[in-house]
């Protein structure tokens, strides 16, 4: 973690250092407008300070520099790393910027403010689905690259940040950017972001470990330099052009393998490493060189057969090359050495960008392709993953997509979604007036959908009315059960306006109005449901004159009749025209949020069972001996559906309600629960005891399978010596 360039406190020694750096890297004409971006944005924040104090240009200096030095990024990068802050906070316009330096460099920086605004502690993201994210957000992986420099600055000086900030800064470090720098190859990045994230994660730790291998460092730097003597003198006596340094371990590594294998710092294997570098290797002797340095040192010292690591043959996805083995070295310790070559080691240090200069072999860099290297490396899931913190929570979610409202905000949607499901994700009453969207400026309908990354702003009228076709164009189940609960409120409001309209008629006519007059009326209009004739009423699509001249005729037919009409019980009624012509069929889990049983009945599987059709809270499932049957069949008998049970929903546990009375002595009570919960193995939910000049009655929850099981549970609880009525409750107390 030697990087002086973040300890400069004097603005001319900064500029200086990235001025040097830009010239080492870049010709001059590319670097004059490289100089040209920084003194805009030094021009546009004078006089401007951090709340820590130092000059507001500092960091995206350090930023470029970052770009240049450790990254190795192009031109447009850089420009767009010294202008990103100027941008965000307003000192400069899109328009200004697109003008001086083009669509690329404001189209980068666009990128990286939609990146910087998301809210990932609520997002709850594993790095899998961040990385995911970032690359639907924008397409062009040097928006990533940037964020990354940005974070490695801020992570750098971080002690200027409120120690809340602090916290979140280092959560977000360790838990989604030092992935993205592994998967690059970037590891002295990665090893910093993760290092310096546990010094506030767990700081305990951090300087424990930290203070132990301080402790440690001369005698381990002295057993390596022991260790290491019988290899030089072979490499030497073969004739290699080599290096050979020890690797110190980094903190992180080391508190990850504490953690995970709960060990002591002496029984980690590699706490001692070193690191043999082979100079001036032609490309395709590589792999031999190396495989002829691994005998050589296992020659000396016996290798553990488990801890071979062949990256020469299979490197990993970022571009990693290198051959690891563990051996046994003096006194017993584990020693892991690195055999890898100068090229390797160079993109082992600098990740990609190294990979690539090597690859041209001093031609012009091919950038593009370089950039879609980085984009494989970043999609590529089989990379090793980087392990969270203890206690950092990561969910993994892989058939999202993320949407940006106009003020930034992110919300999750279910991959395939419309713009109808985000409508109706932002709230009902939206959804039911959704009328389009303006996705990413350009106006499109309700059923376009949406793709990751998109900023949609909804489009409304209260003309606009939920219809049945927008159950085929939204994908979320719970936008559907929306949809419909706003279709069922809408019909059934219509409705009841037609039906208040209609009894009116027939009061005036002095007529009932009862079950037999409306169905002689649907029957003689022709209509199938009782729902359909009273929408059409209210929406004046029949003539009530007409309707008046045939109630007149029912009077005039019903004149002088004195036979009493019989009165259909609740348990009897079958509706003759209902909402539905089918069944509605109460399946095992219930799942569909239309679907509910009423509290007024507790019905179970075996109960006899009706639909009524509430207004705003979907279809509720009534017993037919509910004590609210009958009203709701006489007074809405359009609502009614007919209802029957699943097999399926014998297997699930319903809650039902019974009704003890008895003769109160001692142990009455405790016999009726070894009935139910042992004998029976029925669960209890509650229990409420009253007694009363020697008289208990008690009122018990349980949960039973179907009335089948409940009626044998009350037959055995009534043959209960003192137990004087055992009963179903037929109302909810």
């Amino acid at each position: 973690m030697n990087n002086p360039e973040a300890n400069i406190t004097n603005e001319n020694e900064l500029h200086n250092v990235f001025k040097e750096s830009c010239l080492r890297h870049f010709e001059a004409k590319e670097f004059e407008q490289i100089k040209n971006a920084y003194e805009l944005a030094n021009a546009k924040s004078t006089g401007k300070t951090r709340h820590s104090g130092e000059p507001y240009i500092f960091h995206p200096l350090r930023v470029a520099l970052i770009l240049v030095d450790e990254i190795r990024l192009g031109k447009t990068t850089i420009i767009a790393g010294l202008l990103h802050d100027v941008l965000k906070d307003g000192l400069i316009t899109s328009q200004e910027i697109e003008k001086e330096y083009g669509p690329e460099v404001l189209s980068l920086l666009i990128g990286l403010n939609k990146i910087s605004s998301l809210y990932t502690e609520k997002l709850s993201l594993q790095s899998e689905n961040f990385i995911a994210l970032l690359l639907t957000i924008s397409p062009d992986v040097r928006v990533i690259l940037l964020k990354l420099a940005d974070r490695l600055d801020n992570i750098r000086k971080i002690r200027n940040f409120e120690p809340e900030k602090q916290l979140k800064i280092a959560q977000e470090t360790n838990l989604l950017y030092a992935p993205i720098a592994h998967r690059l190859g970037l590891y002295h990045i990665k090893t910093e972001l993760e290092d310096i994230s546990l010094r506030h994660l767990d700081s305990e730790a951090y300087f424990s470990i930290a203070r132990k291998l301080k402790d440690t460092k001369k005698a381990r730097e002295q057993y390596i330099e022991r260790f290491s003597e019988p290899i030089r003198q072979i490499l030497d006596e073969k004739g290699f052009n080599y290096e050979i340094k020890g690797r110190p371990k980094s903190v992180h590594s080391i508190y990850g393998k504490i953690y995970k294998k709960n060990v002591d710092l002496s029984e980690i294997f590699d706490l001692f490493a070193i690191r043999v570098i082979l100079n001036e290797v032609p490309k395709e002797k590589e792999k031999e060189e190396c495989w002829n340095v691994y005998s050589l040192v296992t020659n000396i010292y016996a290798p553990n057969p488990t801890r071979l690591r062949d990256w020469i043959s299979t490197p990993r996805a970022s571009g990693y090359e290198s051959l690891h083995t563990t051996v046994i070295g003096p006194e017993k310790h584990w020693v892991e050495v690195q055999i890898r070559t100068r090229r390797m080691d160079d993109i082992a240090e600098k990740g990609d960008a190294a990979h690539w200069k090597y690859k041209e072999a001093g031609k012009a860099e091919s950038h593009d392709e370089w950039l879609r290297s980085i984009r494989d490396a970043l999609e590529n899931k089989d990379s090793l993953a980087i392990e969270a913190l203890p206690n950092q929570k990561q969910i993994l979610r892989n058939t999202e997509i993320f949407i940006f409202t106009p003020q930034g905000d992110i919300k999750k949607l279910h991959e395939g979604a419309t713009v109808l499901d985000f409508a109706y994700s932002i709230h009902s009453n939206i959804g039911n007036t959704c009328t389009g969207a303006r996705v990413n400026e350009k106006i499109v309908p309700i059923k376009h959908k949406l793709s990751n990354g998109d900023t949609i702003e909804v489009l409304t009228s209260k003309n606009q009315k939920p219809r049945l076709e927008w159950l085929n164009i939204v994908a979320s189940n719970r936008t559907k059960a929306r949809i419909r609960r706003a279709i069922n409120e809408n019909l059934f409001k219509q409705a009841e306006v037609g039906k208040e309209m209609l009894e009116r008629k027939a009061s005036q006519l002095k007529l009932d109005f009862n079950d037999q007059v409306i169905l002689k009326i649907i029957n003689h209009f022709k209509y199938k449901r009782a729902l359909d004739f009273y929408q059409d009423i209210a929406d004046e699509k029949i003539d009530l004159q007409t309707i008046k001249d045939y109630l007149t005729n029912i009077g005039k037919e019903d004149e002088g009749k004195t036979a009493e009409t019989q009165e259909v019980s609740a348990v009897e009624y079958v509706p003759q025209k209902s909402v539905s012509d089918n069944y509605l069929i109460i399946d095992k889990n219930l799942l569909n949020i239309d679907y509910k049983l009423a509290k007024c009945c507790r019905p179970i599987p075996g109960d006899p069972i009706f639909g009524f059709v509430t207004v705003d809270r979907g279809i509720q499932v009534h017993r037919k001996t509910c004590p609210n049957a009958k009203d709701l069949i006489s007074r809405y008998s359009y609502r009614i559906v007919q209802a029957r049970w699943t097999d399926d929903s014998k297997s699930s546990s319903f809650i039902a309600e019974i009704v003890v009375t008895g003769i109160d002595k001692i142990g009455i009570i405790n016999h009726i629960s070894e009935v139910i919960s042992k004998e029976h193995q029925v669960n209890m939910r509650s229990l409420a005891i009253n007694t009363k000049d020697g008289i208990f009655q008690g009122f018990i929850s349980v949960f039973v399978n179907n009335a089948n099981q409940l009626d044998v549970l009350l037959a055995n609880i009534s043959k209960i010596k003192g137990v004087l009525k055992a009963e179903r409750l037929d109302k909810a107390y």
